[in-house]
């Protein structure tokens, strides 16, 4: 590792606690902004001169208290939640210059004291500059010669306060946001570039990654680029391996073929046969390794006319294939590959179907060929294991449906070269054939 590479980039470690501890820090600045630049919470208490007032017309004090005034002939009595205090009412009636029997003050009883509602003691009073003050809700009464003149009065929340508190909270918010989705994207980057690079098909064939990032990013970057050069070497060194095999095989199957010339009709044909089916294995076999052509140009084709052209071929042949619809659809591609993954859907077709009828549809810039059969289906568990190599859906070896296994894994490898996706399904629950698909992206 580059040691000045490991300071512009520190460890994920490093910048996830960083990041932690520059939000933490901006937390606790916004904590004290709102504690000691806010406005209270509440508006103040109401001082007992300023409760006196009210009996005598003044309006409510500034802030957020309510005032109701009404008339009673009777006295006011107790409410549920509520207790009479009789030494903030003699303080108010001094204040008024009234005897204290004719005023009378109920308060809302603080939290603690609503379990015992039978309690008649208030607890001792605050006092304050002006006297004792008022919280929450209240009620004051003063006897006159028309009854009782009532003033209920109940202090609200500061609608203010909460304003400005989540005003600076939604501030923080997005300026911590901003900042954490930046840092957290410059972390993340170099890892979504390796999950990139890894989930690529066919991940000989990729770019190395880019080795930037932190140095455990790096680390696992350099790992999967030498495991992407050694899977390569691999696979390069297996298909050389069997091309030297089939190129080996060829020699002594072609002797071979001249040798069954000196051997009577009957014995002669089903020996050359079995040379030709050998020869097909072969063949079969080397264009899987070598992903036939993936590695060729790409031109503009109507895929139409290949579908078309080769039905007509295979009809000629004698075998029951047709074109029951048609759309004209341009891809780019190889057209001796798509050409070849069709015609492998087609053969198989009619190798177990005993026919194929193709239908092209086009939808959504996309073009789908579909190849239906007329045969017996296979099983939902076998559906989707026909494009694994060497695996064959009918388990018989002989000429008819003779093969290796490889013709539909070929197809599959086409279709994804192409950026395309082949798929199988059976027709009405598999009692009437199977669909065979391929769905490839039109040229724009």
């Amino acid at each position: 590792m580059n040691p000045r590479l490991d300071r512009l980039n520190p460890s994920i470690l490093t910048r996830i606690v960083a990041l932690v501890a520059a939000t933490l820090l901006l937390a606790l600045g916004a904590m004290m902004l709102v504690a000691f630049r806010g406005p209270p919470p509440h508006s103040r208490p109401m001082m007992l001169g300023e409760a006196a007032a009210l009996l005598q017309g003044a309006a409510a004090p500034a802030g957020s208290w309510t005032v109701a005034r009404y008339q009673s002939d009777p006295a006011p009595l107790v409410e549920p939640g509520q207790m009479e205090d009789r030494r903030a009412a003699a303080q108010v009636a001094a204040l008024l210059g009234v005897r204290p029997t004719d005023v009378r003050l109920m308060r809302e009883l603080p939290p603690m004291r609503m379990a015992d509602p039978d309690r008649k003691v208030w607890p001792r009073p605050n006092f304050g500059p002006d006297g004792t003050m008022l919280h929450g809700a209240f009620l004051l009464a003063r006897r006159t010669t028309g009854g009782w003149q009532v003033v209920q009065a109940r202090q609200g929340a500061n609608g203010r306060w909460y304003a400005i508190t989540l005003s600076l909270m939604a501030g923080i918010f997005i300026l911590l946001l901003l900042p954490a989705y930046w840092v957290a994207r410059r972390i993340t980057q170099p890892i979504r570039q390796l999950a990139d690079g890894a989930a690529t098909e066919r991940p000989e064939r990729a770019d190395p990654l880019p080795l930037t990032g932190p140095p455990e990013v790096r680390a696992v970057g350099a790992a999967y680029n030498h495991m992407r050069a050694r899977i390569a070497d691999y696979l390069n060194e297996r298909t050389a391996m069997l091309v030297a095999i089939a190129h080996d095989l060829r020699t002594p199957m072609t002797r071979l073929s001249f040798r069954l010339e000196a051997l009577p009709d009957g014995p002669r044909a089903k020996a050359q046969a079995d040379v030709q089916e050998m020869r097909a294995m072969v063949t079969d076999l080397l264009d899987f390794m070598r992903g036939q052509g993936e590695g060729a140009a790409r031109v503009r084709i109507d895929l139409s006319a290949i579908i078309e052209t080769l039905a007509d071929d295979l009809a000629d042949m004698g075998q029951d294939v047709a074109v029951t619809h048609s759309s004209r659809a341009v891809v780019r591609g190889d057209a001796v590959a798509l050409r070849r993954c069709i015609a492998n859907l087609v053969e198989n077709a009619v190798r177990y179907g005993g026919s194929a009828r193709i239908a092209m549809t086009v939808a959504d810039e996309r073009v789908t060929v579909a190849v239906e059969d007329d045969g017996p289906g296979v099983p939902d568990v076998a559906i989707e294991r026909l494009c694994e190599p060497f695996y064959r859906g009918e388990a018989s070896r002989n000429r008819e449906t003779g093969g290796v296994g490889l013709g539909l894994s070929i197809a599959r490898r086409i279709a994804d070269s192409h950026g395309g996706a082949l798929a199988f399904a059976n027709r009405a629950g598999g009692t009437s054939g199977l669909r065979a698909s391929i769905t490839l992206p039109l040229e724009r």
